[in-house]
């Protein structure tokens, strides 16, 4: 009978995970299929394939340009707008073009059809962010706390119609973490060749995936150490003890094979496109359009303390009433609003449109504000607590911070008012995410009787289930706003 009740709740528990997750695919197929490749899109130029290709700026003519010559351009990539960019995304948006064109003639929905490609990423985002979930000690219901936020995030939701690289990078950036813990605890070639392959990737898909070697090499360290130091223990330790995990600890020699193994597959593949254009073109590895100081968007006119700490109050409020384009200036408010609304101008949308934004950006930023705080407990403070092993709690910790510091590196050196979107730094939904889940969690009234019963000290139990009650009343908030606004994107 108890084995009868366990299948019957892990049945239910399925069905209840896979209605979140249709929920988040059909939001997504919803946005996509009420927006055009023109609708809410950042840097992608023009497509015109019944006027033949001109070599004009932008996403969509570079995907024109490998659709048409299948090559890569036998010209300088810096001379383009946006053709510097890797070409494994657009060489796919072509690819998809052309099967396409084997069953369709009208070139309008030919081009539309360029949305499947980030659609079907989208898609995988998701499937790969529970696979992450899935590696903590969470219970079921915060495994649905966390994806019901992955699920209804707007700024995922707009991925999904993205059709420059953004989606696809996201994609490969979330899978080298999940490759990495997987590696971590199971420590095998054929592991390790899946994170080299990710990364390799998702480099020939836009150059700031490579951020993602920061926290990788940090566990790669952590565990060559660890085995150093068990090789000159004589008691032999074989396996690091969470609550949940025995990572096993692997001999010097075969961890440095691997490593050869990641290198040798990573940095000629990742990297071949880079040093193509060095050898060809004399291009820097690293080389970001900028924008000139004359432009709208230009920010370095503003004091840097007003930029990166205190934006002035009463254009904070301003912005707030406008959402007008060249008002964002602070980049935690640009943060906060790209999040959740993107960079589009909304000053002309009606009044019940503003508040709804105004809204879902006040819950966005008590949210993310919540999650900032619960990652530095559950993983900065008191990781051993919630039975995250070492690797886990290297790879976000070093994650999160190198990409927030990378992030404002970048900001901070182009001054500009699109320098401080939310997509550059989309990774770093994933870290807080977990972590605001582990807090939920804690606070749940099956997770206090629990740890009532087996004798646990539990603290405040009464703050706990507040907080945790508090937290699920913002994120269905966000969700009902998230799904109002994406409505208001496609059919307004």
């Amino acid at each position: 009978m108890g084995e009868s009740m366990e299948k019957v709740e892990k049945r239910t528990d399925r069905i209840k995970m896979d209605v979140i997750l249709a929920a988040g695919c059909m939001l997504r197929l919803f946005y996509v299929l009420f927006s055009t490749i023109y609708d809410r899109q950042y840097d992608i130029g023009m497509i015109d394939l019944d006027a033949g290709h001109t070599v004009t700026g932008g996403h969509l003519a570079y995907i024109q340009y490998l659709y048409e010559n299948w090559k890569l351009p036998d010209f300088d990539p810096t001379s383009v707008y946006q053709f510097n960019h890797p070409p494994l995304h657009p060489y796919l948006c072509a690819l998809w073009m052309k099967l396409c064109s084997l069953f369709i003639s009208n070139t309008d929905v030919l081009e539309e059809s360029i949305q499947v490609v980030p659609f079907v990423c989208s898609l995988l985002i998701l499937w790969f962010l529970l696979r992450i979930a899935e590696q903590f000690e969470l219970t079921e219901k915060a495994k649905r706390f966390v994806m019901l936020l992955f699920c209804f995030h707007p700024a995922l939701v707009l991925l999904s119609g993205s059709v420059n690289n953004d989606c696809m990078s996201l994609m490969f950036t979330v899978m080298c973490v999940y490759y990495t813990i997987l590696w971590s605890r199971f420590p095998t070639a054929h592991n390790i060749l899946k994170l080299a392959v990710s990364i390799a990737l998702g480099m020939l898909t836009k150059q700031s995936v490579a951020q993602m070697a920061f926290p990788i090499a940090a566990v790669m360290l952590w565990m060559l150490v660890r085995s150093l130091d068990n090789g000159r223990d004589c008691r032999a330790r074989s396996v690091e003890n969470t609550r949940n995990t025995a990572i096993p600890v692997v001999p010097v020699k075969k961890l440095l094979g691997q490593y050869v193994l990641f290198g040798v597959v990573s940095i000629p593949l990742g990297m071949s496109f880079y040093i193509r254009n060095r050898i060809q073109f004399h291009m820097p590895l690293v080389w970001i359009y900028t924008l000139p100081e004359d432009s709208w968007q230009y920010t370095g006119n503003v004091p840097v303390l007003n930029r990166f700490l205190f934006p002035v109050p009463s254009e904070m409020l301003d912005n707030l009433r406008q959402f007008k384009l060249g008002c964002g200036y602070n980049v935690w408010m640009q943060i906060i609003r790209t999040s959740v609304l993107g960079e589009w101008d909304m000053a002309d949308v009606g009044r019940s449109v503003k508040v709804l934004a105004v809204l879902l950006m006040l819950v966005g930023a008590l949210l993310a504000l919540a999650a900032w705080m619960a990652f530095i407990r559950v993983f900065v403070v008191r990781a051993k607590r919630f039975g995250i092993d070492s690797a886990s709690r290297i790879l976000f910790v070093v994650g999160y911070f190198v990409h927030l510091l990378l992030y404002l590196k970048f900001a901070y050196d182009y001054p500009q008012e699109c320098s401080m979107h939310f997509r550059y730094m989309e990774i770093e939904l994933l870290f807080p995410a977990i972590a605001l889940a582990f807090i939920w969690q804690e606070g749940t009234k099956e997770q206090l009787e629990m740890r009532r019963r087996e004798g646990d000290a539990i603290g405040h139990p009464a703050v706990k289930r507040a907080i945790s009650q508090v937290l699920f009343v913002l994120l269905l908030a966000f969700c009902m706003l998230s799904t109002a606004m994406t409505a208001v994107w496609c059919l307004l």
